[in-house]
């Protein structure tokens, strides 16, 4: 098996949880109290600790992607026993007006598994914020003068 590439895989499954296309999900998830997501990354299907089963679309993305790279790898889905994410989400380190804002803070690692070896990644992401409501002070541009 092709350790050094499982390996970069199971590292950039973390940093694309708390970075890459997880913008339309913060929403879902700044409505969730503090806990544990978790997300199969082989079956694309995410669950808090909280409420359950929930829809999240970095989940296909991540399976989207975790997919295609093994296939440009020449590594057989099959080969993979489990690829699993495990994040602590915490949105109560910095006070906001939750209305408005949110920080979250991410505790990220993530597992594949083969029948050779396990794989592990970790990253810690602290305070990105989400902005729920756009600002009052949002530029609007004057209409130019003499148009209509």
């Amino acid at each position: 098996m092709r350790r050094k590439i499982i390996q970069d895989l199971a590292n950039t499954l973390c940093q694309m949880l708390v970075g890459w296309r997880m913008g339309e999900d913060l929403e879902v998830l700044a409505e969730l109290p503090d806990g544990i997501l978790s997300i199969n990354v082989l079956t694309g299907t995410a669950s808090h600790d909280a409420a359950g089963i929930i829809s999240l679309h970095i989940a296909g993305e991540l399976q989207a992607w975790l997919s295609h790279h093994l296939s440009i790898s020449q590594i057989p889905v099959q080969a993979i026993s489990s690829a699993d994410i495990v994040a602590k989400v915490c949105t109560d380190r910095l006070a906001s007006n939750r209305k408005r804002i949110v920080s979250f803070d991410f505790s990220v690692r993530s597992l594949i598994s083969t029948d050779e070896c396990s794989y592990t990644g970790q990253l810690h992401e602290v305070h990105r914020w989400h902005s729920r409501v756009p600002s009052n002070n949002s530029f609007k541009p004057n209409p130019l003068r003499g148009s209509a």
